[in-house]
């Protein structure tokens, strides 16, 4: 537990160091140290299985401050490499292929909620800390709980553009997010439109096989066994190159559970490996292996060593967008999409500083706003300010963050295609 939460303050002492650029005595200013002690218990973490945090952040120009910041990831092909070739005498040798590579880059928004307290529910809230114990006044459960929640909307922000990032081969806008009715912009009342492109190879954007999904007469497990067979041969990779299948949830007990061939794989390997979970239904004919597999049963046969394909990922996302007049939900993944990729973390989220945390420190801030600043895991700024509003106070917190998702695997990154058959 933080410092800060040993240190029991008057109900005026703690609302007022929430806002102040001084700092303890621990040289720790006190937003921070109550931003540290925070724990998000959330499902909007999605994000968090397939990227991870890059650790250098990327400044802003101030020469040109609506100039988004450019992040750049370069990645190297694996060339094939022959045998050596039988030479007469003194001859030339045959040169291999130049090694090639790739090189991406995109834009990093900036993105951000906040919120707003007047002077009169500043004062309820100081009177209702004077009722609480030291203990109670000390943690300040509702400024917590406001930039837990703050937090949590980059969170979600975070989560559907990684699964566009995913699904849509690097891509990611805030007008193609999906609802139960269709296409939802996720753009807000902001009206700010973030776009950017696919650079996974177009090679790597695959058909489902000889028959859709959808078909009950489809051998799934054979057909992606041939997409993975088959691309990992174009990329000279090792068969035992380690991969995995990222695949929806709805898709995975709509479509895989119900697949009679994978029914059969999952009775396989439930008699091979695993005989003591053999459900066997006896009746005056025959004794059979069950026809009714679990989400449980069909992932752990795609990790057993008996399956056919790498293991499968179950993808859950989900997120709520406020929208002018009406809330909704969407998700970011590609409708009959999934995807095959190296197993592991699938990229980086890149960062730059916001203008707003550049402006603050610039020296530039009006004497009348007391404002103080953290940071959350490296990549959010929180900044709480005191404002004039009339002859009164108005009290912000803010949330910001200029991020992105990248991949950083796009040369084996595999988007296919499951409601398109080959032709």
């Amino acid at each position: 537990m933080s410092q800060a939460l040993k240190n029991f303050w008057t109900p005026e002492e703690t609302i007022n160091k929430l806002y102040d650029r001084l700092f303890d005595t621990d040289n720790v200013g006190y937003l921070q140290q109550l931003v540290d002690s925070i724990e998000i218990e959330e499902n909007s973490n999605f994000w968090t299985e397939h990227f991870a945090v890059e650790g250098n952040e990327y400044d802003i120009d101030l020469a040109d401050t609506k100039k988004n910041p450019a992040w750049t990831v370069r990645q190297r092909d694996i060339r094939i490499v022959p045998m050596a070739d039988p030479m007469a005498p003194l001859s030339e040798t045959r040169q291999l292929e130049t090694e090639g590579g790739a090189e991406h880059t995109g834009s990093i928004y900036g993105y951000g909620k906040g919120l707003f307290n007047t002077s009169m529910s500043k004062l309820e809230l100081q009177a209702r800390l004077a009722q609480m114990s030291p203990e109670d006044r000390s943690l300040l459960t509702a400024a917590q709980r406001g930039i837990a929640d703050l937090i949590k909307t980059h969170n979600l922000r975070l989560s559907n553009m990684a699964a566009m990032t995913l699904s849509y081969g690097g891509a990611y806008n805030t007008t193609t997010a999906q609802d139960a009715t269709g296409t939802k912009t996720t753009q807000g009342g902001s009206g700010v439109v973030v776009s950017q492109r696919a650079y996974i190879p177009l090679e790597n954007f695959k058909k489902a096989g000889a028959k859709v999904w959808t078909d009950p007469t489809c051998d799934i497990p054979t057909q992606m066994q041939k997409l993975e067979y088959d691309f990992k041969v174009a990329k000279n990779l090792d068969e035992a190159t380690p991969f995995e299948w990222d695949i929806p949830y709805d898709t995975v007990v709509n479509i895989l559970l119900k697949n009679s061939f994978f029914i059969k794989e999952v009775n396989r390997y439930i008699r091979l490996e695993a005989p003591d979970k053999v459900v066997v239904i006896n009746n005056s004919q025959s004794a059979i292996d069950t026809d009714v597999i679990t989400l449980q049963q069909l992932v752990m046969y795609s990790r057993s060593s008996v399956s056919k394909i790498s293991p499968i990922r179950v993808v859950r996302e989900q997120q709520t967008v406020q929208g002018i007049t009406t809330y909704y939900t969407v998700r970011g993944w590609k409708p009959n999409t999934v995807v095959l990729r190296p197993l592991g973390l699938a990229g980086v989220v890149v960062h730059a500083t916001p203008e707003w945390a550049k402006l603050m420190r610039s020296g530039e801030v009006n004497d009348n706003i007391q404002w103080s600043m953290a940071k959350w895991n490296n990549l959010l700024y929180v900044i709480n300010k005191i404002t004039p509003n009339g002859m009164l106070k108005s009290y912000h917190t803010d949330v910001l963050g200029r991020y992105a998702t990248v991949l950083n695997e796009s040369q084996y990154h595999v988007c296919v295609d499951i409601a398109t058959a080959d032709n």
